[in-house]
């Protein structure tokens, strides 16, 4: 299994990303920058010192220089890169997935996803043709980055009251993340706040289950709102003041209806609901569907000039902020609205919730080929495929499409009125039909 996904570097440490194999992802990003200069972090996983040396050992082999900031969100380095004027960054971590994974993330000089696929590097690291040199690494300290961020978020944000917020860490690179809540005067409660790499409070994955301890402290404390980040803090799912999960395609229209107007663009995932351009094109703002992954959500709000950016999976992107994924700038912004005057959950609840179910079902061999095949079998239907299969009804949406890093072909199924057990069950067996 190759440890080269879509948009990053991933696999389990040890065996499918070895520090070898982090030393040379580290030399062909430095070939790839010559005598350039980048930042480096990284998330709280046990692995992350080794595979970060690993790494850092590579690049400075080649004459980049590192400014390496520790234990800090993927969105703080990011905002570092583009506000500080650095060629590119590099994190380590693997996102969501289990503690015995770990992986390598790029950025680019502004700060977003870089589609490293589409740069030399890919082509250095199979042909080893490194440059030889010798950087210099500087250590940097991540509480200053988070002190910048914090001077450059407060013009912008404006509290008409004092809220009082939940913040699941997850054990994760947020943990330091309160020193901004509480220069913006909110009123935090945090949980799962020590950094511990076998993420023990809830696992790495913020879902409405490893939630719960939050929304059950927000019901208790009379919160506002929380939210729940993942392990590098690219990812905030917000949970409202019942203690109940609002869905990252909800949390968009929310910020777009209030915070934005006719003529705006809104980029959403491939997989997100059709609520989003339900409830926002009659507004007037052009809703354009991404393929999923958020390295290429966040290069097409940079290409559309779009305001914000959304994935089903908890992504946001607000491009007045900055053009990396920021969960933070999405939980500042939904506070400012929140502090006029309604409730979140009633906010929510204004808006309508549609039947969405989604399935994997595990391949063995190509997912190319049985993608091939199912679009012969549902081709009299006309399927758009920007990534996958999608199929539109007048009252429903269906997704196939492969998962970006698991041998997995992904159903979404989601109904304005139509049978949703009826069309999984339908649309499951063209899947498995294409699998025999």
């Amino acid at each position: 299994m190759t440890v080269f996904r879509a948009y990053d570097v991933r696999g389990v440490y040890g065996t499918e990303l070895t520090e070898d194999i982090a030393r040379k992802v580290g030399k062909a990003m430095g070939s790839y920058l010559p005598d350039g200069n980048i930042t480096l972090g990284r998330d709280t996983r046990v692995s992350g010192p080794a595979v970060e040396q690993a790494f850092l050992d590579g690049v400075l082999s080649t004459g980049c220089n590192v400014d390496s900031y520790g234990v800090l969100p993927i969105s703080m380095i990011s905002f570092e890169t583009w506000k500080e004027g650095y060629d590119a960054a590099a994190y380590i971590s693997a996102s969501h997935n289990p503690p015995e994974y770990n992986g390598i993330r790029f950025r680019t000089a502004e700060g977003y996803g870089m589609l490293y696929h589409k740069t030399g590097m890919m082509k250095i690291f199979e042909k080893g043709a490194f440059r030889e040199g010798y950087g210099v690494k500087n250590d940097r300290a991540p509480e200053d980055v988070i002190k910048r961020y914090a001077d450059y978020v407060e013009g912008k944000i404006s509290l008409e009251r004092p809220l009082r917020i939940v913040l699941d860490m997850g054990n994760g690179s947020a943990c330091g993340m309160p020193l901004l809540y509480q220069r913006l005067d909110f009123d935090g409660r945090v949980i799962n706040g020590e950094p511990d790499g076998t993420f023990p409070g809830r696992g790495p994955a913020p879902t409405e289950e490893s939630l719960r301890d939050a929304a059950r402290l927000i019901v208790e404390t009379g919160a506002d709102y929380g939210v729940g980040f993942d392990p590098d803090a690219d990812r905030g799912l917000v949970v409202d003041d019942r203690g109940r999960i609002v869905t990252p395609e909800k949390v968009a229209v929310i910020l777009a209806r209030e915070r934005y107007g006719p003529g705006d663009k809104v980029v959403a995932g491939f997989d997100c609901s059709m609520i989003v351009e339900r409830e926002l094109e009659p507004l007037g703002i052009e809703v354009i569907r991404e393929r999923v992954g958020d390295v290429y959500v966040a290069n097409r709000v940079k290409q559309e000039g779009a305001v914000l950016g959304v994935e089903r999976s908890a992504h946001f992107f607000l491009s007045e902020f900055q053009l990396s994924d920021d969960p933070f700038a999405m939980s500042l912004v939904l506070g400012e609205i929140i502090s006029r005057g309604e409730r979140l959950s009633d906010l929510s609840d204004a808006i309508p919730d549609y039947p969405y179910v989604q399935k994997s079902i595990q391949i063995e061999g190509s997912a190319e080929q049985v993608m091939r095949r199912l679009e012969s079998d549902l081709s009299s239907l006309e399927p758009d495929t920007t990534d996958g299969l999608k199929i539109c009804g007048e009252d429903y949406t269906v997704l196939i499409r492969p998962s970006n890093t698991q041998s997995l072909i992904r159903l979404y199924v989601e109904t304005a009125g139509a049978d949703a057990a009826d069309l999984v069950k339908r649309f499951e067996g063209f899947i498995k039909g294409a699998l025999r």
